[in-house]
């Protein structure tokens, strides 16, 4: 069994737990940016380390990174559509960027400048996480896979021998589009990457 946090790590705990916030776009409550995926899995390590330590979680429990199908299956929250919400992401009348139903859940070009907003600003998916379509692309423990066909089925994460073969992020971003937004988006990035729209959960 496994949990996912209900949204986005702030910079606020990710400063608690590293003693820094690497983050262009400075909130105690907006998602942590500018780190690497290496440095998303230290942070899991030292916060598994803080709560094992205070006796708040169980010694056999574990804060990592999510797998991709572990991101997936909680991003659609029990649907089978394009987005948690639905299969449509703006209204008839919506021009250029807008996307009047994406709104209501997510940060993206048409309603977002950058990394401003706090994390759990808008509504949440069926089963209660939030930022999950867009805020920030998120990391997740898997190395790249073109498709799923090669995938593991036993809940572990796909992994490469290659050190530096690329990483995968799913969801989208403020800096994205509406349509690279919904449930299936998935892109692989340099595993030494760090962007103001990348963070993870």
């Amino acid at each position: 069994a496994f949990a996912n946090a209900r949204y986005e790590v702030p910079q606020n705990l990710y400063a608690a737990v590293m003693g820094h916030n690497p983050s262009r776009c400075r909130g105690p409550r907006n998602s942590v940016e500018m780190l690497t995926r290496d440095e998303a899995v230290e942070f899991c390590v030292g916060l598994t380390r803080l709560l094992r330590d205070a006796e708040l979680i169980d010694g056999d429990v574990e804060i990592r990174l999510p797998t991709e199908a572990e991101w997936e299956y909680c991003c659609r929250a029990g649907t089978a559509t394009a987005y948690s919400f639905g299969d449509e992401a703006r209204l008839p009348a919506d021009q250029d960027q807008r996307a009047s139903l994406l709104d209501r859940y997510a940060w993206h070009t048409g309603n977002a400048a950058g990394n401003d907003p706090p994390v759990w600003a808008l509504k949440p998916n069926p089963w209660g996480l939030y930022d999950m379509h867009g805020y920030l692309r998120e990391f997740v423990a898997d190395a790249w896979r073109d498709d799923y066909s090669q995938s593991p089925t036993d809940g572990r994460s796909a992994i490469s021998d290659n050190p530096q073969a690329a990483r995968v992020v799913r969801g989208g971003s403020w800096s994205d589009r509406f349509d690279r937004l919904r449930s299936a988006s998935r892109m692989p990035v340099a595993r030494d990457l760090k962007d103001a729209a990348v963070g993870f959960r």
